[in-house]
């Protein structure tokens, strides 16, 4: 028992001196501007930064890792949204150089540039790392929003009993405020029903390998955003399948407009 302890602490000690590294590593290259300038002005005699490739280089460094940084974030979400994406980019490079900034200030009197240039880097990371950190819990307590097309684990009522529900995968039909409609996959054999369509698997389940049907036909069921279960969709509903589904839903369903798609109409009026 003694050594299977042993072994976690050592483990354990492992993974956060790793860490540790990986975050001064990626606060030093997004702290590039100002710790290259300051170790070259170090130099016997001093050598300064010059042309614009070369400066293009020093901030190009920080911007390409502040992008890979949020591109880690970020993954695993639902969809690629640019101006999002762009706008995380840039408040991390924001964070960082506040960061280096107040940490430049506080270390200034520090005569050995390499305990200064540890000091910037692993502040520069730990701001980074908090970014990151920020990010990941935003999207894993948003989620994301089911779409039109998708196909979603959610607690879907029951058809008989509308106070009851159970765990089914479903194909969101329409997304409105606050709730979305979708149509119940199951894999019970539906074969020879005119109320059910056989869905292929792909684009959404490469493992059970078992085969599924999805209603079609019927009013949608409505399911509120709260009854997801997931923060990302399955997959996509095949082409064929959607059509089918699109085609063939009730005329009362079609009449209605979701209100994010109203809401669009009103403002390009």
């Amino acid at each position: 028992m003694a050594r299977r302890d042993d072994t976690s602490c050592a483990g354990i000690g492992c993974v956060g001196y790793l860490l540790l590294n990986l975050v001064v590593i990626v606060g030093g290259l997004l702290a590039t501007p100002v710790l290259i300038p300051d170790l070259m002005a170090r130099q016997d005699p001093p050598v300064r930064v010059e042309g614009p490739g070369a400066w293009a280089i020093l901030y190009g460094i920080p911007v390409v890792v502040a992008l890979a940084v949020t591109a880690l974030a970020g993954r695993g979400t639902a969809g690629f949204v640019w101006w999002r994406f762009l706008a995380r980019a840039a408040l991390l490079l924001a964070v960082v150089a506040g960061a280096v900034l107040y940490t430049g200030h506080r270390v200034e009197d520090i005569e050995s540039w390499n305990a200064r240039g540890a000091l910037t880097s692993g502040a520069a990371g730990l701001a980074a790392l908090a970014v990151y950190l920020g990010v990941r819990r935003w999207d894993r307590t948003r989620g994301a929003r089911p779409r039109a097309g998708e196909i979603w684990l959610a607690m879907v009522p029951l058809r008989e009993d509308p106070s009851r529900h159970l765990r089914h995968y479903c194909v969101v039909l329409a997304a409105g405020l606050g709730r979305a409609e979708v149509a119940q996959i199951t894999t019970k054999d539906k074969d020879g029903r005119r109320d059910h369509v056989r869905l292929p698997n792909d684009g959404w389940d490469e493992v059970s390998g078992r085969p599924h049907w999805v209603e079609i036909g019927h009013e949608p069921r409505v399911v509120p955003y709260r009854k997801f279960l997931a923060s990302r969709p399955q997959g996509r509903c095949p082409d064929a399948v959607w059509s089918q589904l699109r085609s063939r839903r009730p005329a009362s369903a079609r009449s209605s407009v979701p209100a994010s798609r109203l809401w669009g109409r009103i403002r390009r009026i």
